[in-house]
């Protein structure tokens, strides 16, 4: 099959890597209109039809495509027989499996290691240290040739801005620059994307939302700060996801504010936390009017909550209710 593998896993937090890896090997494959193509979703998986198919013979092509995708197979160890299914392909069938989480230590995994192709994706997030430095930066230059092939530029500290609303998945990325671009379709040619441009149409991420809520709660705005809470409920965000970014930005504030009492300069305040510039200004305006003792006392109080909902002696959303009411 010129050099084409018969399994391949498609996988990784990058939805955006996935889905391109999927549709150019589903291209090359040539299955658009093709009648030797299957997919199966988590919907409608059956083992013992697809194993059927992969012995099957394709009609008038080269070769039969089977695509799997949300089969859930590779959690954990996995299921030996279910691999065994997979470990003798004829020549002419190939099986593309799409999965977002894939234990590495799964059965299943290994085989395709041996016999074929994994092709993993991650989103920079979600790496860790010089990986994830150096996937934030291809990430960036992504965003920035993107822009310039519409005519338009984005400067370091808007992209930094950008980013932090939408994080580096490159999914949400690629929306909200679609946006960007239909927004300032009316502008000249190497229109320069602005605050206001991304004020204007771009989304927030769910740790923008808890970073305003804490803002609001900081500040007394107590309604308000309920307000942003049941948004985030209404968009089914888990209870102790809100209180784990929660304690991040009060760690964050702690740590600016503690800085700010120390008589450090911005530039020694970023040094020592790690904390970007255009980060500190919103802390610092955020923490203008909070005591240390608040910050610690809030913090303590994150604490707190988490061991209750985890033994039980209070509801998870009750509890984050409380943290923002009291």
């Amino acid at each position: 099959m010129n050099g084409l593998k018969n399994m391949y896993l498609i996988c990784g937090d990058e939805d955006y890597l996935r889905e391109q890896e999927k549709n150019r090997l589903l291209k090359a494959l040539g299955c658009e209109g093709s009648m030797n193509y299957n997919c199966f979703s988590e919907e409608d998986i059956d083992l013992d039809e697809i194993i059927s198919l992969m012995h099957t013979l394709p009609f008038a092509e080269e070769h039969r495509t089977i695509m799997i995708d949300g089969c859930g197979w590779f959690k954990g160890e996995g299921s030996k027989e279910t691999a065994e299914a997979f470990s003798e392909l004829p020549d002419s069938t190939v099986v593309i499996f799409y999965e977002k989480n894939v234990d590495k230590n799964n059965v299943l995994t290994k085989l395709i290691q041996s016999k074929g192709k994994i092709m993993r994706f991650d989103t920079a997030d979600s790496r860790q240290g010089k990986d994830k430095t150096l996937g934030k930066s291809e990430v960036r230059d992504w965003v920035k040739n993107e822009l310039k092939h519409a005519g338009r530029r984005i400067d370091s500290r808007t992209l930094n801005e950008l980013t932090e609303l939408t994080g580096y998945d490159m999914q949400n990325l690629s929306t909200e620059l679609e946006k960007l671009i239909c927004y300032t379709l009316d502008k000249p040619a190497n229109y320069v994307i602005g605050r206001q441009d991304i004020d204007a149409v771009c989304s927030k991420t769910i740790t923008d939302r808890i970073f305003d809520m804490i803002a609001f709660k900081l500040k007394g705005r107590v309604s308000e700060a309920l307000t942003i809470l049941e948004e985030l409920f209404a968009v089914k965000t888990a209870a102790m996801r809100i209180i784990y970014v929660m304690v991040k930005q009060y760690e964050k504030a702690l740590a600016v504010k503690e800085g700010m009492a120390a008589g450090l300069s911005d530039a020694e305040i970023m040094a020592k936390t790690g904390i970007k510039d255009w980060q500190l200004r919103r802390i610092k305006d955020q923490v203008t009017d909070v005591t240390l003792n608040e910050l610690i006392k809030r913090l303590e109080a994150c604490a707190d909550t988490e061991c209750s909902i985890k033994s039980g002696d209070i509801s998870d959303r009750l509890g984050v209710e409380l943290l923002i009411i009291k």
